[in-house]
């Protein structure tokens, strides 16, 4: 049966900021390249707009599609930021994009905005009630466009039910690969971060990393390899020595090297690899603990309740059950 494809409606607007758009919609591009069957769809009220407004010449992107009169309930649709903020605003063309937002989009489709493009979104009225972030400089802009949306400073994207919001240009990328993440796993998420070389994948508030993609911040191809062979493989019985061996290195270089590079320890990764990948199995209410911890890698039921209470302040059995609740 072959894969449904994903639809992702690229609108582009006044005043377009070229690294809004050509950053966020990267991680995309990798996950097509990659096996995602992915359909994107460039929309716009104009058929041709300037690549690089604020040059005032150069060159056009040309055969935009018109916003469509309809569209999926699982599709995507990204709105992005613009280089001057009052004149995007104040342009026609937003009016449009506006009232398409308004009245085309389902009440639960996943929307990505960049930079200022949550100030449309506020506008829209889909921001109603949410939390949300944008440009550092416009969150008074879009606390008045959306009086009811819980805007949060200093966060550089922000999650809140069917709406990521992200502050703008390079934020818009943590938040693609996010999204990515979420969407089609954190495996391919780190692939296509160690492609676009920023291993170090902020998340909204900049304090937690995913552990699959945690300590990537480097250019070593000896170290991704390692951790590549850990996270394909968490339940393998990885030793210094075994690993190793795998990359062409001595053990003991290679415990102080991963240790320098990625600012933790070899042993420390593994362990939470495997803790991050039992959380997964312990989804699935058919595994009992003692199958969770040798599929992990962990082991024993005992070790696997001595790590979850030191990572999670609480047990295994008590964490399932919330997540039964929720």
């Amino acid at each position: 049966m072959p894969n449904k494809v994903t639809h992702i409606y690229c609108i582009l607007g006044a005043d377009m900021f070229l690294l809004d758009f050509a950053g966020p919609i990267s991680p995309f591009l990798f996950a097509r390249q990659f096996g995602i069957d992915i359909e994107f769809h460039f929309i716009s009220p104009c058929a041709s707009l300037p690549l690089m407004p604020p040059l005032g010449y150069g060159p056009r992107i040309e055969g935009i599609e018109p916003m469509p009169d309809e569209i999926g309930k699982d599709d995507i649709v990204m709105v992005y930021g613009a280089h001057n903020t009052e004149v995007a605003m104040a342009a026609p063309m937003s009016d449009e994009i506006i009232e398409w937002l308004r009245h085309k989009t389902h009440k639960d489709q996943r929307i990505i905005s960049v930079c200022i493009g949550a100030l449309l979104l506020a506008k829209a009225g889909l921001l109603k009630g949410k939390y949300c972030t944008t440009f550092y400089s416009r969150l008074d802009d879009l606390a008045r466009y959306s009086p009811s949306a819980k805007t949060c400073a200093n966060q550089i994207f922000v999650h809140d039910g069917n709406i990521l919001t992200s502050a703008g240009i390079t934020t818009g990328i943590d938040a693609a690969l996010y999204f990515v993440e979420l969407t089609w796993g954190a495996e391919l998420a780190f692939r296509i971060a160690r492609e676009m070389v920023v291993y170090h994948r902020r998340q909204g508030s900049d304090v937690q990393l995913s552990p699959y993609l945690a300590h990537r911040n480097h250019v070593d191809d000896k170290l991704h390899k390692a951790q590549d062979l850990i996270c394909h493989n968490p339940q393998n019985s990885w030793t210094a020595e075994i690993i190793a061996a795998e990359i062409g290195m001595s053990a003991r270089h290679l415990v102080r090297k991963f240790s320098e590079i990625t600012q933790t320890s070899l042993a420390k990764y593994i362990q939470n690899i495997r803790l991050s990948y039992a959380k997964r199995l312990m989804q699935n209410k058919a595994k009992s603990l003692e199958d969770v911890a040798f599929e992990s890698g962990i082991g024993t039921t005992r070790s696997l309740r001595r790590l979850w209470h030191e990572h999670f302040d609480d047990t295994p059995y008590n964490w399932r059950k919330k997540m039964a609740r929720e």
